[in-house]
C-alpha cells in the first residue's frame, strides 16, 4: 500500500511538472509579447498550437503508451517536450514560437494515457479516487507556474525561466524512468497481469459514447473557465481584478471535485462510473440555468456556492470519466482509448467554446448563451446516459 501512494505521488507529480510546459505559454505571456513584437491573437494562437499538437497526437501517443509502457511513455513525454520548451526559450519570431509550442503538445499528449494507464494497473479499489487526485496534478501545475514562474522571469528573464521549465521536464523524464516499477504480476510493457485471458473485442460503441458524451461536458468546462470572469466583469459590473481573482474559487473547487467524485464512485456507488457521471451532467445543467438567472447585486452567498459548485461539478468530472474509459478498454489497451476520447474531447472544445463567446456577442446576452451551454451538457449527459454500457467489473 506504501509503495502505491508513492505511484500515485509520482503520476501527479507528472501532470505537475507536464503542466508548467503548458501553463508556461499563458504565464510569460506579458513577458515576451512585447519583446517579440506579437499581437494579442499571436499570443492566445500558442496555447492553439499546444492543443493541435496535443490532440492531433493523442490516438498514436495512446498506442504507443499501451505498446511501450508507462516508463518509456512517460520518459518520452517528458523529454519531448521539455526539449520543445528548451527551443522555444531560444524563440526570436511567432513562427518559431509557434512550431516549438506545437512540438510541446506532441510531448505533452504522451503523459495523460501513460499516468492513467499507471494508475489502471496499481489501483484496482478505489481507482476512481486515484485518478481524480491525479489529474489534480494539472490545476497544480497551473497554479505553480504562476506563484514561482512570473517571479522568475521577472527576475531573469522569460527566457531563462522557460527554459528553467523545459530542463525539469527532462530531468523528471529521467528521475520517472528509474523510480517508476510495475506491480508483481505485470508484463513490463503492456500493462497486462501474465497469465491473463486474451482480451475481449474492443466496445467501440460506449467508447465512442464517453469520447462524445465528455467532449460535451468539457464545452461546459473550458466555457466557465473561459467566460466566468468576462460575465462577472460585464454582467454583475465586477472589477477587472475582482473578475479575474473569483476564478480561484472555481478552480478551488475543481481540485477538490476531482478527488471528491472520484470518492463517491468508488465508495458511495460501489465502483460505479456511469451513474456518477450522469449525476454530474445533471448537476452542471442546473448550474448553467442558475448562472444564466443571476444579475447585477447578487448576494456572495449565492454566488460564491454557484460559482464553487460550478467548478466542483464542471470541472471536477475528469477522474471517473478516465477511470470509466479505462476500465471500458481494458489494460493493454488503456492508452489508445483514452488518445481517443482526447482527442474528441478536444475537437469538442475547439469547436465549442468559441461558440459560447460568440452567442453572447450575437446576442448581447449571457442569459441565452448559459442556456445554450445546459442544452450542450444536456445531450451529453443523455448521450452517456443511453449509449455507454459500463463495465460489470473492474479487471
Amino acid at each position: 500500500m506504501t509503495f502505491s501512494l508513492f505511484i500515485l505521488t509520482l503520476v501527479t507529480v507528472t501532470h505537475v511538472i507536464g503542466a508548467s510546459a503548458q501553463y508556461g505559454i499563458n504565464t510569460f505571456a506579458p513577458f515576451y509579447q512585447e519583446e517579440l513584437g506579437l499581437t494579442r491573437a499571436q499570443v492566445g494562437l500558442f496555447f492553439t498550437a499546444f492543443y493541435i499538437g496535443m490532440a492531433g497526437f493523442s490516438f498514436p501517443a495512446g498506442w504507443f503508451s499501451d505498446r511501450l509502457g508507462v516508463r518509456r511513455a512517460s520518459f518520452i513525454g517528458h523529454v519531448f517536450a521539455g526539449t520543445a520548451v528548451l527551443f522555444a526559450s531560444s524563440a526570436g519570431s511567432f513562427g518559431w514560437a509557434f512550431a516549438c509550442f506545437l512540438l510541446t503538445g506532441l510531448g505533452y499528449s504522451f503523459l495523460n494515457p501513460a499516468s492513467t494507464k499507471g494508475v489502471l494497473m496499481w489501483f484496482q479499489r478505489q481507482r476512481a479516487t486515484a485518478m481524480g487526485i491525479k489529474q489534480t496534478g494539472v490545476p497544480a501545475g497551473g497554479v505553480l507556474t504562476a506563484l514561482v514562474g512570473a517571479p522568475l522571469a521577472a527576475a531573469f528573464g522569460w527566457r531563462a525561466a522557460l527554459a528553467g521549465m523545459g530542463i525539469v521536464n527532462v530531468v523528471f523524464g529521467v528521475a520517472f524512468w528509474f523510480l517508476w516499477r510495475e506491480p508483481d504480476g505485470m508484463d513490463r510493457t503492456a500493462g497486462v497481469r501474465t497469465g491473463a485471458a486474451a482480451n475481449p473485442p474492443l466496445p467501440l460503441r460506449s467508447l465512442l459514447a464517453v469520447s462524445c458524451g465528455t467532449a460535451l461536458l468539457l464545452i461546459g468546462q473550458m466555457s466557465l473557465l473561459t467566460y466566468l470572469p468576462l460575465f462577472l466583469k460585464e454582467r454583475l459590473a465586477f472589477s477587472t481584478v475582482h473578475a479575474s481573482q473569483w476564478l480561484s474559487i472555481t478552480q478551488g473547487g475543481a481540485v477538490l471535485g476531482r478527488v471528491g467524485w472520484g470518492t463517491v464512485s468508488d465508495r458511495l456507488y460501489g465502483g460505479r462510473r456511469k451513474v456518477v457521471l450522469v449525476l454530474i451532467g445533471v448537476i452542471s445543467v442546473l448550474l448553467c440555468a442558475g448562472l444564466s438567472a443571476l444579475g447585477k447585486g447578487v448576494s456572495p452567498f449565492i454566488l460564491v456556492p454557484l460559482t464553487f459548485l460550478g467548478g466542483f461539478t464542471m470541472i471536477g468530472y475528469q477522474g471517473v470519466s478516465y477511470s470509466l474509459i479505462s476500465e471500458i478498454a481494458g489494460q493493454s489497451r488503456t492508452g489508445m482509448a483514452l488518445g481517443l476520447m482526447i482527442t474528441i474531447n478536444a475537437l469538442g472544445t475547439v469547436v465549442g467554446t468559441p461558440t459560447f463567446g460568440y452567442i453572447v456577442d450575437a446576442t448581447g446576452s449571457y442569459v441565452i448563451a448559459w442556456q445554450a451551454l445546459a442544452c450542450v451538457l444536456a445531450l451529453g449527459t443523455a448521450n452517456i446516459a443511453v449509449f455507454v454500457a459500463e463495465p460489470r467489473g473492474a479487471e
